[in-house]
């Protein structure tokens, strides 16, 4: 065998290699003890797969010496991506996805792919991964293999040095993330809702570019970072190379390119590279350069941090566009899309050209820049292994033949078998998880879970500090004993045969008392001097100031002016009246919506003393079973005395429509400012109107009737 040939074979057998270079130094180290022993060996992921639909086979680039050194058999179609990860590679389709050893160069085996759509692919510690961004799938083809779903549509995903997968669901505002051997993703980091944006890598950072606010974000445990100004105005669907070139994000919006620093402590203004006119793929960085391809043209052309282009390349025409990605090795590879031509961009920049022709691996790689003069490009590579059928051959006519016999008829080659079926696996995330909050309480909401094969046999719903349990046909959960005040989020995950999957997180909610109203102004008093021509008035603030905070009081003189006041009290001059007024002073508090809710009003006479008056308000309170038991409607009438004198004792008996009815009453404390309320009288009588009777000084105060309805 020649040094040539048995260059070749090497080659070839490359993945064969690493595998027992890496296993004899995993076995070293736990014998020796200069590591500690792994359950896996984990293996770098040196150049590219690419799929030739006319060879029908993929072939590995060598991305350092451009070198195609591997080459197996695999049924695929045009436009098929490949994907590589520990120790197989996988030809992914719209329609099945099929593993290849990288050591054997043999098929193992053919599944249905998770969806019709193509997959964007990320190779990354742990993967591939293939994510359908649609549908929100994410399918881990390493091990252990996992089919999720995020319950809604995903951005571009990226991933981390760890290998964590970060996955954007900016319309519900989520981030989302699925760790390295981790069965269920996680998304709990809260992004704009309703923004546009995009991840990057900048060093060892992941960063959010929110392309809506023109602003970006570090990306931390326990959430966004603050938000920096971009210095550009980017539109919402403009897109991040997924790593930084030299510290700055490369966007890539129509035909400009933005470089920005994204550095906390940002010095260099961002450069604007303006295109020319065309349909452009990428950005995409090898951490030196960025890369973009314009499909109109063909056309590969790489830029450094500064903007400035460094080299342009032509692609070879092949029928569909070129697909452009970034290798596990930092290399960037532009495709044909029938996978006759790759070009490898190089970590400094530099471009070679590889022709995959079907020749021994390994044999006449072309040189960097190109093939050498007089030879054409692939370096001289032998015959492919498989011929193309050039189909049937018609004979050279000649003068003497009177008839000219058919070609025989030649089969076409049988269907490839059918995938096989798809095993069940635990089940997907619900769809469209979400929560509103209540009195101390919270109601969740949830759309079915993918089953994946095996029957959903219930659902959990966790939060901080507590959870519970659904039965599969439950669609809702009413959470109760949580904290006013408080925020909450609420993850629900569905079960069945195979285990539990991955949650899905509702929007956060911090749970509150209903809205109340403040109630009226105590202690009011009013004076009209005539002789000043001056009406002053003077009161407390409500005893009860509901829920929302004070804005001000609206003061009336009737028939004379209204007022905004934000004190406790009013003074108008020039008020030639040689009358008494009556004064009206009502408390505005804001909702939780921002509104304005006026609350009850207190009103006087000028001239009239503390108690004049005096008002006493009638509601329905909270349900009891005392004194009426289990009668239906039995609750307590909630009585309210406004405006009387302060410290004072009143009585107060009730009265209703009911025939027959009768109580003993009560006496109420008023308070310094002569305010009271309690909750007293149980009463069942549904359909009977009711209201009760104060008694000042042997005057008789009415309260406003209230119809009793059933609870």
């Amino acid at each position: 065998m020649t040094p040539k040939a048995r260059l070749a074979t090497w080659r070839a057998r490359l993945p064969v290699v690493a595998v027992v270079v890496a296993c004899v130094a995993a076995v070293v180290a736990a014998v020796t003890g200069a590591a500690n022993p792994v359950s896996a060996v984990q293996f770098l992921l040196p150049g590219h797969w690419v799929y030739n639909s006319a060879l029908g086979a993929v072939f590995h680039v060598d991305g350092s010496t451009g070198d195609v050194d591997a080459r197996a058999d695999v049924p695929g179609s045009a436009g098929d991506r490949v994907y590589q990860g520990d120790t197989s590679g996988y030809v992914v389709g719209s329609s099945r996805v099929t593993e290849f050893g990288k050591s054997s160069l043999e098929v193992e085996e053919t599944r249905t792919s998770e969806s019709r759509s193509i997959p964007v692919g990320v190779e990354t510690t742990g993967g591939p991964y293939l994510v359908y961004q649609q549908e929100g799938k994410v399918a881990r083809l390493g091990e252990p293999s996992i089919a999720v779903s995020l319950g809604g549509p995903v951005g571009v995903p990226v991933a981390t040095g760890d290998g964590t997968l970060w996955l954007p669901r900016t319309s519900a505002g989520l981030l989302c993330e699925l760790a390295a051997g981790s069965t269920a993703p996680s998304c709990s980091i809260a992004l704009p809702k309703g923004h546009g944006g995009a991840l990057t890598v900048v060093g060892d950072r992941l960063m959010f570019v929110d392309t809506t606010a023109d602003t970006v974000h570090a990306v931390a445990d326990d959430g966004l970072g603050p938000a920096r100004d971009l210095g550009v105005d980017v539109s919402e669907d403009a897109r991040l190379a997924s790593t930084d070139v030299a510290g700055r994000v490369a966007i890539l919006d129509g035909r400009t390119m933005h470089l920005v620093d994204t550095a906390d402590d940002r010095v260099a203004d961002p450069v604007e590279v303006a295109l020319p006119d065309g349909d452009y793929d990428g950005p995409v960085s090898t951490g030196e350069v960025v890369a973009v391809v314009d499909k109109k043209s063909d056309t590969l052309t790489t830029y450094d941090s500064e903007g400035q282009p460094q080299e342009s390349r032509t692609l070879p025409a092949e029928t569909g566009d070129p697909h452009i990605t970034r290798g596990e090795d930092d290399r960037i590879y532009v495709d044909g899309a029938e996978g006759e031509h790759v070009v490898v961009v190089d970590k400094d920049g530099e471009l070679t050209d590889v022709r995959i022709t079907g020749g021994k691996p390994g044999e006449g790689a072309p040189p960097r820049g190109g093939a050498e003069q007089g030879e054409p490009p692939g370096g001289g590579n032998e015959p492919p292994t498989r011929t193309p059928d050039p189909g049937p051959r018609q004979p050279p006519p000649t003068q003497d033949r009177e008839e000219t016999q058919p070609p025989p008829r030649r089969e076409p080659p049988p269907p490839p078998p059918p995938p096989p079926a798809v095993p069940a696996s635990p089940p997907g995330a619900p769809t469209g998880v979400n929560a509103t909050a209540g009195d101390s309480t919270a109601t969740v909401n949830w759309g079915p879970a993918p089953d994946n094969r095996a029957p959903v046999t219930g659902y959990t719903i966790t939060w901080a500090g507590g959870r519970t349990t659904a039965g599969p046909g439950a669609r809702t959960a009413n959470i109760g004993g949580l904290a006013n005040g408080t925020s909450y989020v609420f993850t629900v995950a569905a079960a069945n045969a195979k285990g539990t999957g991955p949650g899905a997180s509702a929007n956060p909610v911090i749970p509150a008392p209903p809205f109340r109203a403040a109630s009226a102004p105590t202690n009011l008093t009013a004076d009209n001097d005539t002789a000043g021509s001056t009406v002053t008035a003077n009161w407390a603030a409500p005893a009860d100031m509901g829920t929302g905070p004070l804005l001000h009081y609206v003061v009336e003189v009737v028939g004379v002016r209204q007022l905004t006041v934000t004190g406790t009290s009013m003074m108008l001059n020039d008020v030639q009246i040689d009358q008494e007024l009556t004064i009206t002073v009502t408390p505005v508090t804001t909702d939780p919506a921002g509104r304005q809710v006026p609350g009850q009003s207190a009103t006087i006479i000028t001239g009239q003393p503390p108690g004049a008056t005096a008002k006493v308000n009638l509601s329905r309170g909270p349900a009891t079973t005392q004194h009426c038991g289990a009668l239906p409607g039995c609750a307590w009438m909630h009585v309210e005395l406004v405006g009387f004198p302060p410290n004072a004792q009143i009585f107060v008996d009730p009265q209703s429509t009911e025939p027959g009815y009768s109580n003993e009453g009560h006496t109420f404390t008023t308070d310094a400012n002569g305010y009271a309320v309690d909750n007293q009288f149980a009463y069942a009588g549904i359909g009977k109107t009711v209201h009760v009777n104060a008694d000042l000084d042997g005057e008789t105060i009415r309260s406003n009737d209230v119809y009793w309805e059933a609870a």
